[in-house]
């Protein structure tokens, strides 16, 4: 990831300041550790590029030399990970709807009367 912005979010989808950002995260929560064979880094980037790309973990472990277990033993690690972070990172709004959304025609389907 230290070709540039435009490589990052060619490979994730994400640009290089929010990857960094989730790295801290998971690292300042103690939610994901680094191993003797895979970083932190390399975990959350096979991750990001997994669900990203829609890629299969036989294309991933070509690339990243690991085998397709170690890969899914890995994908499966971060996203338990993530998924203990959902309070932090999504904010529930309640049962408030924003005007826009309420007084729209388009989206009367999706309210109760």
């Amino acid at each position: 990831m230290n070709r540039g912005d435009k490589h990052c979010v060619e490979q994730i989808h994400m640009k290089p300041v929010v990857l960094y950002n989730l790295y801290d995260v998971l690292t300042s929560r103690d939610v994901l550790q680094s191993t003797q064979n895979v970083s932190i880094r390399e975990q959350v980037i096979v991750f990001l590029q997994i669900i990203s790309r829609n890629q299969r973990f036989y294309f991933i472990n070509d690339i990243y030399y690991k085998s397709v277990e170690t890969i899914y033993r890995y994908f499966k690690i971060v996203l338990k990970a993530v998924l203990k972070l959902y309070k932090r990172l999504i904010k529930d709004l309640g049962d408030t709807v924003p005007t826009e959304i309420m007084n729209n025609h388009r989206f009367y389907f999706y309210f109760k009367v």
